[in-house]
C-alpha cells in the first residue's frame, strides 16, 4: 500500500480550511504517513494530521524549508513502502473512497511507477489514444511502458503531457530518480530572469530553453530554476523534458475514471474545478461586504414581478481563480425568497446578503420587487 507524503506550505486561512477538508477525505487510507508542513499555520496543521490519520504520522517539522528537492528527499529515504501518494491540499477527492482504496492497492499490485491521480480532462492523454503506446487495460486504469520510443509519440498524441506531475501516485524508485536529478548543489533563480524567458518564449517553449540551460550547466553541478527553489513546481516535467527512461521502461497508469478535482484550477479544460462545478466553495453564502472585496463591480437593477423567479448562476471564464465570484444582493423594494443549496429565507427592503455565484441561488419574487446587485469577478 503506498505511503502518504506531504510537502506543503498553508500561510492562508481559506487554505487551511481547505487543508481540514481534504485530509478529512483520507482518514483510514494510509497506514504510513511523512509530514511536513510549512507556513503560519504549519503547528495547527500536524495537530489536525495527527487527529485525524492517528500514530502512523511521521513528522519533519525540523527539515529546512528553503529547499523542497533537498527536504523532499529526506524524508522519502525514511519511506517503507514502494511507493507514495503525493498529496496537495487544494485537490479533492471526487471519486468514492472504495475506489481510491482500490486505486492505491492495484498500483502496487500491477507495480506501476507513476499515475497522476487529478485534472482528468486537462492531460489530453487519456485511454481513448492508449493504443499506440502498447497498453494494458486494467479494471481502474490502463498502463504502458514509457520508453525512448513512447516519450516522441506521446508528444504527438498529447503533446501538454507531462510524465512528472506533482499531482501523483509514484513508485519510490521513480520519484527518487526525479528528484535526486534536479538537486543540484547550485539551485539558481532569478525572477527577472524568468521573466524574460517566458516572454520571449512562450508556453511551452520556454520550458526546452531551460532544458537546454540546464543541460549545459549540469557538469557544474548547477540548475537554472523557473520558480524558487522552495517551490516544489520547478520538479515538474512536459514530455520533452522526460527523465532517461529505466530498461524496459518506466510502467505508468491512466486512470478510467475521475479521482481527484482541483478547488480552482481548470489547468486548460473549461469546467474541470470544483468552482466551475458549483463545489467550492463549501458553502453558498459569502457573508461579506461590498467594501470588504477589493476589485471593480458589475451593477445591475432588477425587477420581478410576484412569483417570478431569478436564477443567479454565473460562472467566471478566468481558467484559474484566485476569488470566487460573488454576487451582492440589496432589496430596494418588495419581498424576494432566497433560494439556497439546503436553505431558504425572505428578505425585505433594506436586506443585504452575499452568496458565491457558482452555487446555483435562486431568487424567487414573494411580491412585485426592486433589486440591486453587484456582481463581483477578478476579470472585472
Amino acid at each position: 500500500m503506498p505511503a502518504l507524503l506531504i510537502n506543503i506550505k498553508i500561510d492562508l486561512q481559506e487554505k487551511f480550511d481547505l487543508f481540514k477538508v481534504t485530509i478529512a477525505d483520507l482518514t483510514g487510507l494510509f497506514e504510513e504517513c511523512h509530514v511536513k508542513i510549512r507556513g503560519i499555520y504549519s503547528k495547527e496543521c500536524v495537530e489536525y494530521i495527527r487527529g485525524q490519520l492517528g500514530n502512523e504520522v511521521n513528522s519533519y517539522q525540523e527539515l529546512q524549508e528553503s529547499d523542497w528537492v533537498a527536504a523532499t528527499l529526506v524524508m522519502l529515504d525514511e519511506v517503507k513502502s514502494r511507493s507514495v501518494f503525493i498529496y496537495f491540499e487544494d485537490h479533492r477527492l471526487v471519486a468514492s473512497r472504495l475506489e481510491f482504496e482500490k486505486t492505491l492497492t492495484d498500483f502496487d499490485k500491477y507495480n506501476l511507477d507513476y499515475l497522476c491521480y487529478s485534472f482528468f480532462k486537462a492531460s489530453q492523454l487519456d485511454v481513448k489514444n492508449l493504443l499506440p503506446l502498447g497498453v494494458n487495460q486494467r479494471e481502474l486504469f490502463h498502463e504502458f511502458d514509457l520508453t525512448v520510443q513512447n516519450i516522441a509519440l506521446i508528444g504527438k498524441i498529447s503533446p501538454v503531457y507531462y510524465t512528472f506531475s506533482l499531482i501523483s501516485l509514484i513508485s519510490v524508485k521513480y520519484f527518487r530518480e526525479v528528484l535526486s536529478t534536479d538537486n543540484k548543489t547550485f539551485k539558481i533563480f532569478g525572477r527577472k530572469v524568468t521573466s524574460l524567458i517566458t516572454r520571449l518564449f512562450p508556453y511551452p517553449r520556454y520550458r526546452a530553453v531551460f532544458k537546454t540551460i540546464n543541460h549545459a550547466l549540469s557538469s557544474l553541478s548547477a540548475r537554472l530554476c523557473i520558480y524558487p527553489p522552495s517551490s516544489p513546481f520547478n520538479l515538474e516535467k512536459i514530455w520533452f523534458e522526460s527523465h532517461s527512461p529505466i530498461d524496459g521502461g518506466w510502467k505508468f497508469g491512466i486512470l478510467k475514471q475521475e479521482l481527484f478535482a482541483n478547488h480552482d484550477d481548470d489547468n486548460g479544460a473549461y469546467g474541470e474545478s470544483l468552482i466551475k462545478r458549483g463545489l467550492y466553495p463549501f458553502t453558498a453564502e459569502a457573508n461579506i461586504r461590498p467594501e470588504d472585496v477589493s476589485g471593480a463591480f458589475i451593477k445591475k437593477t432588477i425587477e420581478l414581478s410576484q412569483g417570478q423567479r431569478f436564477d443567479l448562476l454565473y460562472h467566471s471564464a478566468v481558467g484559474r481563480i484566485r476569488k470566487p465570484p460573488i454576487v451582492f444582493i440589496k432589496v430596494k423594494s418588495g419581498r424576494v425568497l432566497l433560494k439556497l443549496a439546503g436553505s431558504e429565507a425572505f428578505i425585505g427592503p433594506g436586506d443585504q446578503r452575499s452568496i458565491y455565484s457558482n452555487k446555483g441561488a435562486v431568487l424567487v419574487a414573494d411580491e412585485a420587487a426592486v433589486l440591486e446587485l453587484q456582481i463581483f469577478d477578478e476579470l472585472f
